[in-house]
């Protein structure tokens, strides 16, 4: 057994009775009186109400239904959209310019894959790529 858990159970009996003492002095010289029960009634659930009664139409007023009513659309005009304060993004081209600059940009590719491989550029593959880089059209 630990000293702390030795020392817990010494103070243990002389906790006890300084709280017995503390309830003796509390407590009242004469007979206790119990206090009466409170009141206490059982809630009932609150009587179902019937279903309200239609009254019927609406009388329609003298003057005519309000212009608001009658007539659909807003009652003022809208203000038009702002325009935006930058321009609009400019777009590359026309899809068959951009899939002509794509071919392009891969025939440049192949041609740098070839030099990086040490291909001579006197090879058929590469005269074949510069060949297709050169024609008009392609540009």
């Amino acid at each position: 057994m630990t000293s702390r858990a030795r020392g817990v159970l010494l103070a243990l009996p002389g906790l006890l009775m300084s709280f017995a003492a503390a309830a003796a002095l509390a407590a009242p010289s004469g007979p206790v009186q119990l206090l009466p029960l409170p009141n206490i009634q059982p809630s009932f659930a609150p009587a179902p109400l019937a279903p309200p009664i239609n009254p019927g139409y609406v009388a329609a007023p003298p003057n005519g239904l309000s212009p608001l009513l009658t007539q659909p659309g807003p009652v003022y005009q809208l203000p038009p959209p702002a325009s935006p304060a930058y321009p609009p993004p400019q777009l590359p081209g026309p899809i068959d310019q951009q899939k002509m600059q794509a071919y392009r940009n891969n025939l440049y590719g192949s041609q740098w894959q070839l030099q990086q491989q040490g291909v001579s550029p006197d090879s058929q593959r590469s005269r074949e790529i510069q060949q297709q880089l050169n024609q008009p059209d392609s540009q």
